[in-house]
């Protein structure tokens, strides 16, 4: 509209909130989320207002205030109850967040087959959204999933070639989990290139594995030059300063790993 975004956030909110006070609940959960990070417990009393009609995305936001615990004590099955009810409420993304409790067996029994067809829904529901910036990480994590489940034949009769399709899907959506197993995949079939790229990928996003993974190809000089471009040249240095970045990221099982690379590369 040609406003400054500082006026027009304050004129979304002031008209939101006049919607809010006289019911509507698509409002009274849009104020929720607007003030969910400042003040909890009422963005919570918004979204109970909102549920109590009915509306499913209030509910959905119940069910991530119990999984989080974020403003209530955190709670897994009422977290999966409320998913389910967003659910028969309409709210298609609850979809997600249900299947991934479910194949995890978190708060409820584990069931593959059941997560399987829920990670089906929510990607056929996503449709043409799919690569919208603000979805496109949970699309993802669904093809991701999906990938998993055909992997391990979880859910689904196991499909090797199935699960390669949606790995390469969730890695070109940002996923580092499927870019460091498709990585992973590639190595042991001695594609080394593509090995790399993959890695690279993963440890440019951020991730502790694709960092490990990409400094093991430097340490030992296969499949990169010390330009990153390929050929079998060892680069100590650039294994170095990915070991360094990955040793910080304490809360990833791989850290670990990447101490004991340090060792070896110093």
């Amino acid at each position: 509209t040609g406003m400054p975004d500082d006026v027009r956030e304050a004129e979304e909110r002031t008209w939101m909130q006049r919607a809010a006070d006289l019911g509507y609940a698509e409002a009274q959960v849009r104020i929720g989320d607007m003030i969910l990070a400042t003040s909890p417990e009422l963005a919570l009393s918004w979204y109970r207002k909102a549920a109590s009609q009915g509306d499913g995305g209030g509910i959905h936001r119940l069910g991530n205030l119990y999984y989080t615990g974020h403003g209530m004590e955190q709670n897994f099955a009422e977290a999966a109850k409320h998913y389910r009810q967003a659910i028969a409420n309409g709210d298609t993304r609850a979809t997600l967040d249900l299947a991934g409790m479910l194949l995890n067996g978190q708060g409820v029994a584990q069931d593959h087959t059941e997560a399987f067809k829920l990670f089906m829904t929510f990607i056929t529901a996503s449709g043409s959204e799919a690569h919208r910036e603000e979805i496109k990480p949970r699309v993802a994590y669904a093809h991701q999933s999906i990938g998993q489940c055909y992997m391990n034949g979880e859910g689904v009769a196991s499909n090797y070639e199935k699960g390669l399709d949606h790995y390469r899907i969730a890695a070109e959506l940002g996923d580092v989990f499927a870019m460091n197993s498709l990585g992973s995949k590639s190595r042991s079939f001695g594609h080394w290139k593509e090995a790399v790229a993959l890695f690279t990928k993963a440890a440019q996003a951020g991730s502790c594995a694709g960092r490990v993974n990409l400094a093991l190809y430097y340490s030992r000089g296969t499949g990169v030059s010390s330009e990153g471009g390929g050929g079998d040249v060892r680069n100590f240095e650039a294994a170095k300063k990915l070991l360094l970045k990955a040793v910080k990221q304490v809360d990833d099982p791989q850290h670990v790993l990447a101490h004991l690379e340090l060792g070896y590369v110093y």
